[in-house]
């Protein structure tokens, strides 16, 4: 914490109200860092002067106040531009949420609901409301209890930590064992950034960790649809951040208005982005 060094020989009322019409000024300059370390001083350097602090406060408040309205202005105009970025990063998937068992909804792939992947080995991503990208390896064939993937390509490579077992589903039906192993976080960066360097190269994916190892090639369908649900899992986090950026100033908004004996009503705008969801 800076303290400002003021002239000596003055009594400490004056000095204290030398720094309170310091830092009243560069609050009305809008320079509200400059005033708060100001603010500050009066309450290091005076703290037995209680109705000096108490105005020290109020100014401070003005601050805060002023503050979180700009950062509710940003937050909420900025909202608009990356919800609408989300949207459209949105449109290659299918989102699904049943509202009675499911606090949180989903997206997958629209190109990986066809027959053709209910009895093929492939990577599923889903992204799900706040953003959280999940990469699910499906096996489908004799079973192999795999618990990595490796991404290959041109000798280099990318895999995944070993998943846990509670990671880790198999069932089996007419002679068949399906194996969905799921991967999120730093667990899958690696791979995603691998899969998204080599979008044109062909790229060799290999199920370890179990009784075998399973390899085939991914196919380019897949390999792009991994990189948009990236873009729509980047996006998603953005608005989910957002959106509690706007809940938080409008919080503070409140707080500080009752500090000032104010009516918060007059300095949160009617409605939001996030009201209007």
């Amino acid at each position: 914490m800076g303290l400002l060094i003021i002239s000596c020989g003055n009594s400490d009322q004056q000095k204290a109200q030398e720094l309170l019409n310091r830092a009243q000024l560069l609050y009305n300059q809008q320079h509200y860092n400059q005033a708060k370390l100001t603010l500050d001083s009066v309450n290091v350097l005076f703290p037995q002067m209680i109705p000096m602090r108490q105005k020290a406060d109020t100014v401070m408040y003005r601050i805060e106040l002023q503050e979180a309205i700009r950062d509710l202005r940003f937050a909420d105009s900025t909202l608009v531009v990356t919800q609408h970025l989300a949207d459209s990063c949105a449109h290659p998937f299918l989102f699904t949420k049943n509202t009675k068992y499911d606090e949180i909804g989903q997206y997958t792939l629209k190109s990986q609901q066809s027959a053709f992947y209910a009895t093929h080995t492939f990577l599923k991503p889903i992204i799900d409301e706040n953003g959280t990208l999940t990469i699910m390896s499906v096996y489908c064939g004799s079973p192999i209890g795999h618990t990595t993937v490796r991404a290959s390509a041109n000798g280099v490579f990318a895999e995944t930590n070993p998943a846990s077992k509670s990671s880790c589903f198999s069932y089996s039906n007419q002679g068949k064992t399906w194996e969905n192993v799921n991967f999120t976080g730093k667990d899958i960066s690696g791979l995603v950034s691998f899969i998204a360097n080599n979008l044109k190269t062909p790229v060799e994916i290999s199920l370890e960790g179990g009784r075998r190892i399973v390899r085939y090639v991914i196919p380019q369908a897949d390999k792009e649809g991994i990189l948009q649900a990236y873009h729509l899992s980047e996006a998603l986090k953005e608005v989910r951040q957002l959106k509690l950026n706007v809940l938080q100033s409008k919080q503070t908004i409140v707080i500080t208005c009752g500090h000032l004996h104010l009516d918060p009503a007059g300095y949160i705008p009617i409605k939001t982005v996030v009201d209007k969801k």
